[in-house]
């Protein structure tokens, strides 16, 4: 069988067992570099990997142009079911929603920066990097409910994300994957994400004790 052929084949294998079980990352790494020797098939491995809704399958779902259909339609699952990303040691990252952002000229940065401050108070944090200023808020899961920390903050955070996201610089993190204004799903995209993440997380009622 000849190289093309075999590159085919394995990757309908794939395709076709993402369709019905649990791959592992090294499959869904193998399905992505696969598509570069059969690009025809891009569309069906992002439809498969985005049926994982699993933390490999969105490491390897974000590595597909996002301008593919089921790229942002499977990070949207993801967190919509709260997949957390596993750390190189093999724990997994806390459920967790956080923007940072620098300083900017913008006009409405002062209102920004203001309502910030008066939602997460203290937890507000700031920080002085050579001659530029980085501020940064978040949730985490920890003592207490999810669902409570969210539902008090919610409508400001979706307010400040929607216009934060358009400031140069400013990154979204959720469940330990990073999404840049420069990255490969754009600030668009990300206000979806958002709003998966917080649906997710006000379900999360059960209460967790201080370890």
């Amino acid at each position: 069988m000849d190289p093309q052929q075999e590159a085919v084949t394995r990757l309908e294998s794939l395709v076709s067992r993402g369709g019905r079980s649990v791959l592992s990352a090294t499959h869904c790494q193998e399905m992505i570099e696969l598509t570069a020797l059969v690009p025809g098939r891009i569309r069906a491995v992002a439809e498969s990997l985005a049926g994982q809704r699993s933390a490999c399958g969105l490491d390897a779902l974000l590595q597909l142009p996002a301008n593919v259909p089921g790229v942002v339609e499977g990070a949207f699952q993801v967190f919509a079911i709260g997949v957390t990303r596993q750390h190189v040691d093999g724990s997994r990252c806390p459920a967790m929603l956080a923007i940072d952002f620098r300083t900017s000229r913008a006009r409405n940065f002062s209102e920004l920066l203001d309502r910030a401050a008066r939602v997460f108070g203290s937890d507000l944090e700031r920080l002085r990097i050579v001659d530029q200023i980085f501020y940064r808020i978040a949730i985490f899961e920890g003592p207490g409910t999810l669902a409570g920390r969210v539902a008090s903050k919610a409508a400001d955070l979706h307010w400040l994300h929607a216009r934060l996201a358009k400031l140069k610089g400013t990154r979204l993190w959720l469940n330990g994957w990073c999404f840049a204004d420069t990255g490969p799903l754009r600030p668009a995209a990300h206000v979806h994400l958002v709003r998966a993440w917080m649906g997710w997380a006000s379900q999360q009622v059960h209460t967790r004790s201080q370890t």
